[in-house]
């Protein structure tokens, strides 16, 4: 699983406020790291990043849901619903996928047909996932939908991106 980035300038005495747009800013970036290569499509674990960091983001917006309007934070947390669902939706398939493939080589000749059929579809199926996954993020471009989500918050919590720096943690 994708390690989760830490959260720069987060104390025990940051006020809650401060804490939330610490928290929301890095697991926001954290998500978006993985966009390009999810798009791309050459590795299955981009996409898992991206969506176990886009769980990781939600759960941080509902912790601190009292920090934002209410009718403006219902709609930002429904895009950030809408991401991981579309997501969650294509790592099924490549779970089931891999799964699948993983079982051929131990299956009975007469076996192996009906399993590889059953690949072929869920990799058709993957196809128009990765299609709708461009789809989605060709509109939140269109929208101009990062930089109005990272000035809500902003707005509402004094915390900005360039102080905040978030960073991927160190490979080691």
């Amino acid at each position: 699983m994708a390690r989760a980035w830490e959260v720069n300038g987060l104390s025990p005495d940051a006020g809650f406020r401060t804490a939330a747009g610490r928290i929301i800013l890095t697991r926001w970036r954290e998500m978006m790291s993985s966009r390009d290569g999810t798009l791309t499509g050459g590795d299955i674990e981009d996409l898992h990043a991206m969506r176990v960091s886009s769980r990781r983001l939600r759960a941080a917006m509902d912790a601190f849901a009292d920090v934002f309007p209410a009718s403006s934070f219902r709609r930002y947390l429904r895009e950030v619903k809408g991401i991981t669902d579309t997501l969650g939706d294509a790592r099924d398939l490549d779970v089931a996928i891999e799964h699948l493939t993983d079982l051929i080589p131990d299956l009975e000749l007469l076996d192996r047909p009906g399993i590889e059929g059953l690949i072929d579809r869920y990799e058709e199926q993957r196809r128009a996932e990765d299609a709708r996954i461009r789809a989605l993020f060709a509109r939140l471009d269109d929208e101009g939908y990062a930089e109005k989500f990272e000035a809500w918050v902003t707005k509402h919590t004094g915390i900005t991106v360039s102080r905040l720096r978030p960073a991927p943690p160190e490979a080691n």
